[in-house]
C-alpha cells in the first residue's frame, strides 16, 4: 500500500512540476513571439567590400616595360527601409586606388581611382508601384588629382568638384531590385573649393566663384541584381542619371553611368569589373594626341593657333569621360 502511495505521490509531484514547466515554457514562448512581433524587420541592409592588389615584376625582359604595383579598395553599402506606405533608401559608395611604376624608390604613387558618393531617397506610396519621392545625391573625391605622373599642378581635389543634387518627383519601384526616379524639379549645385581651380574657372564655374547653381529635370535608374540570368555567385549593380538645365542649353544632357559586376570565385575571392561614364557639357577637358603630346587648335593652313599671350592654344572642350577597371582580389559581402 505504501508502495502505491509513494508512486501516486511521485506521479502527482512530477505532473505538477511538468505542468509548471509547461506554463513557464508557454510564457517564455509568448514573450518571445511578442519580441519577434516588436522587432522591426522593415530594414534591408548590406554591402560589399572589395580589396585588390596586383604586381608586375620584370628582370632583363627583352620585350621592355616597367615594374608596377597597384592596389584598389571599393566599399558599397546600402540601408533600405520599407514599412506601410513609406520607403527610405540610402547608399554610400567609396573607391580609392593607386599605382606605382618603375624600380626607383622615389617613384611616386599615382592615383587611378577616387570616388565618394552618397544617396538618400524618401518616398510615400502613391499607388501599388509608384511613390512620391524626394532625393539627395552628393559626390566628390578624397584628394588631389593630376593629369599624369610628375605633374605638380592639380586638376581636381576634394570638393573640387563636388556635386549636390536635390530633386522632387515620382519613383517607380516594381521590385526591390529596380528603381526609376523622375524629377521635374531639381536643383544641382557644383562646388569648387580649391583656390587654384576656382581661380581658373574650372568645372564650368566663372573665375573666382566657389559654386554654381542650376535648375532642371532629373532622371535616375538603378538596378541591384543578385544572380542575373540565373548566374550563381554574380552580383550586378548599375546606376544611370540624366540632368537637363532648363535655362542654359537644355538639349545638353549631363550623364553619369556606373556599373559594378562581381563574380564570386570562392568564399572570399572575386573578379570585379567596374565602369564609370561621365558627360558634363559645362566641363572643358584638355585634349592630347595619342603620343601624349598637347593638341593645339590649328588654322586652315595646319599651323598652330596663337593666343593673346603669344602661346599656342590647347584644344579644350566637353567630351565623354570613361573609366574601366578589372581586378581580382578579396571581397566580402554582407
Amino acid at each position: 500500500m505504501k508502495k502505491f502511495l509513494g508512486i501516486g505521490l511521485l506521479t502527482m509531484v512530477t505532473f505538477s512540476a511538468f505542468s509548471q514547466m509547461s506554463a513557464e515554457t508557454e510564457k517564455l514562448l509568448k514573450e518571445q513571439r511578442k519580441l519577434e512581433v516588436n522587432i522591426d524587420t522593415s530594414w534591408r541592409v548590406g554591402g560589399l567590400a572589395n580589396i585588390n592588389f596586383s604586381q608586375v615584376y620584370l628582370s632583363n625582359w627583352a620585350g621592355g616595360g616597367q615594374n608596377a604595383i597597384s592596389t584598389q579598395g571599393i566599399l558599397s553599402l546600402f540601408a533600405n527601409y520599407v514599412k506601410g506606405n513609406s520607403s527610405w533608401d540610402n547608399s554610400i559608395d567609396l573607391a580609392y586606388g593607386v599605382i606605382k611604376q618603375g624600380e626607383a624608390k622615389s617613384a611616386p604613387w599615382f592615383k587611378n581611382d577616387d570616388r565618394i558618393e552618397l544617396n538618400s531617397k524618401v518616398g510615400k506610396k502613391a499607388s501599388e508601384k509608384w511613390y512620391y519621392s524626394g532625393l539627395v545625391n552628393f559626390r566628390t573625391q578624397f584628394n588631389y588629382g593630376y593629369s599624369k605622373v610628375g605633374d605638380t599642378v592639380q586638376i581636381s581635389n576634394f570638393m573640387a568638384p563636388g556635386y549636390s543634387i536635390v530633386a522632387l518627383g515620382m519613383d517607380y519601384k516594381p521590385s526591390e531590385d529596380f528603381t526609376f526616379f523622375v524629377a521635374p524639379v531639381t536643383s544641382k549645385m557644383t562646388f569648387v573649393t580649391d583656390d587654384y581651380l576656382s581661380g581658373i574657372g574650372a568645372f564650368g564655374l566663372d573665375s573666382g566663384d566657389v559654386f554654381r547653381s542650376e535648375v532642371g529635370g532629373y532622371v535616375k535608374l538603378g538596378l541591384l541584381k543578385k544572380s542575373p540570368l540565373k548566374m550563381e555567385g554574380v552580383i550586378f549593380k548599375t546606376n544611370l542619371t540624366l540632368f537637363s538645365n532648363y535655362s542654359n542649353g537644355p538639349e545638353n544632357i549631363d550623364v553619369t553611368w556606373e556599373t559594378l559586376t562581381n563574380v564570386k570565385l570562392n568564399k572570399y575571392m572575386t573578379i570585379s569589373l567596374s565602369t564609370y561614364l561621365i558627360y558634363d557639357h559645362d566641363v572643358d577637358i584638355a585634349r592630347y594626341n595619342s603620343d601624349g603630346s598637347v593638341r593645339y587648335y590649328q588654322d586652315s593652313k595646319g599651323d598652330n593657333v596663337l593666343g593673346s599671350d603669344g602661346s599656342f592654344v590647347q584644344v579644350r572642350g566637353p567630351v565623354m569621360q570613361f573609366k574601366e577597371a578589372w581586378s581580382v582580389g578579396f571581397a566580402y559581402k554582407f
